[in-house]
């Protein structure tokens, strides 16, 4: 009978450095071809199956390509099978998502697998504060990300962010870019999974004139706008398969040709991609190439979703809250000391939008909450916060209010992916700049 490992450990010393304690585990195959074969598990995830990508690497050809990850968190160790072909199995049931402790033994295909709690805890440093860029968090898994985000920051490497939508993949690369060398250079967003599959190549590389019909002039494409800066390729796993071999090109090379163009163009820029896609599954499938991938991935961040974060809801909601209610100028200190109390109560509610859900309703809740009370004392606010928040997450919203929120979600999302550019921006939506402007100004958003 298996016994429980502790979930991961945040400890805070009087100094103020913070560490991360944590039980190491001996995951040791008992049954197969590969049995003897070991690897510890410690602060870091250890990935299973047969690509020798992975840290526990077998050839038994029962169990897929990437079969199975453990990681720790919080509450203990997860067993997570990746859409294996075989599963997973514990106790002779196929598991999808469990936790697993010291003497689990888990089967995969016709391998055994089984963990062991080793003598010796494990401790690593973690970063003190709890903001990167835009991002907020204090949670283990957040401040982890953290760590690896400085370290691709401070390095020239292509850049894989995954993560599920609404977790901040788009905050992340733009806290990397501007975190590095390359922070005086152009930002350049590319949304893969937006354009037309037959413009995705000429938005990628650009064209001469006369390279197809319409092609009236000659056009650069997100590679050049990017030189001497960061492109970031967000949903790189709607690209077409037949432009993955060339973005590999232009990612080996350091070249694009335009479309029509007799000789290519030396580019310099450092690719950040991202997708909520599970890459690994899609080469597993024939979906994406493992070579692009694997060139992709040179440093891969995943950013963790709201559910196995919840501890940090409360200060989310605060910072969400402050940004909204600081547009209206005033001191917003009264609010820090009073995080868990107006905020706590969000840690029960499920989030399946993730992070931008979460303050999709903060927002909401302040929209449709007593003015007055709002300029009224501290008390008073922290009530009428409380207050709206409970009404708001009980009752379905009203539909002008629900059209706004709609509406204020799309404007954010396009002023992300044009670069805060309001002739792109306007462009994309198929809108005269001025109106769209005037959209802009009514909802208080933010350009850049």
């Amino acid at each position: 009978m298996s016994r429980p490992v502790s979930g991961h450990t945040t400890i805070v010393a009087a100094d103020g450095a913070v560490r991360l304690r944590f039980d190491r585990l001996a995951v040791r195959v008992t049954r197969g071809a590969d049995a003897g074969k070991e690897v510890e598990l410690g602060a870091d995830e250890v990935r299973v199956g047969t690509h020798p990508s992975n840290q526990l690497a077998l050839t038994d050809p029962t169990v897929s390509r990437f079969h199975l990850r453990l990681r720790g968190d919080e509450r203990g160790v997860r067993a997570i099978d990746l859409d294996s072909a075989n599963g997973t199995c514990v106790g002779g049931l196929r598991v999808r998502d469990v936790y697993v402790g010291d003497g689990t033994v888990l089967e995969l295909g016709d391998t055994a697998i089984e963990l062991r709690r080793l003598a010796e805890a494990g401790e690593v440093e973690l970063p003190a504060d709890e903001v990167f860029g835009e991002l907020v968090g204090r949670s283990t898994a957040m401040r982890r990300v953290f760590v690896a985000a400085r370290r691709a920051a401070a390095s020239n490497a292509t850049v894989l962010v995954l993560g599920e939508t609404g977790t901040g993949k788009d905050l992340l690369a733009r806290a990397i870019h501007r975190e590095s060398a390359r922070a005086r250079g152009p930002f350049v967003v590319f949304d893969c999974g937006a354009a037309a599959p037959s413009l995705v190549e000429s938005a990628l590389f650009g064209h001469v004139r006369g390279a197809f019909t319409n092609a009236d002039s000659d056009r650069p494409g997100v590679f050049e706008q990017a030189h001497g800066g960061t492109l970031f390729l967000d949903e790189i796993g709607e690209l077409p398969p037949a432009l993955q071999p060339k973005l590999l090109r232009a990612l080996e090379a350091g070249t694009v040709q335009r479309l029509g163009a007799m000789q290519p163009v030396s580019v310099d820029v450092r690719v950040i991609a991202a997708t909520h896609r599970d890459l690994r599954a899609e080469v597993d499938a024939e979906h994406f190439r493992a070579d692009l991938y694997y060139r992709l991935a040179v440093l891969a961040l995943e950013l963790p979703p709201l559910r196995d974060r919840d501890g940090d809801i409360p200060i989310l909601a605060a910072h969400f809250a402050r940004a909204v209610l600081g547009r209206s100028g005033g001191d917003l200190a009264w609010l820090r000391p009073h995080l868990d109390d107006v905020f706590g109560a969000l840690r029960n509610q499920p989030w399946p939008g993730n992070v931008r859900e979460l303050r999709n309703a903060v927002e909401r809740a302040i929209a449709l909450a007593d003015p007055d009370a709002l300029a009224g004392d501290p008390l008073a606010r922290l009530v009428e916060l409380r207050q709206s928040l409970r009404r708001t997450r009980r009752t379905r919203l009203p539909l002008e209010t629900a059209r706004a929120e709609f509406d204020r979600e799309y404007l954010r999302d396009l002023l992300t992916e044009s670069g805060n550019d309001l002739r792109a921006a306007a462009e994309l939506a198929g809108v005269h700049p001025k109106s769209l402007e005037r959209l802009i100004r009514r909802y208080q958003l933010q350009r850049g």
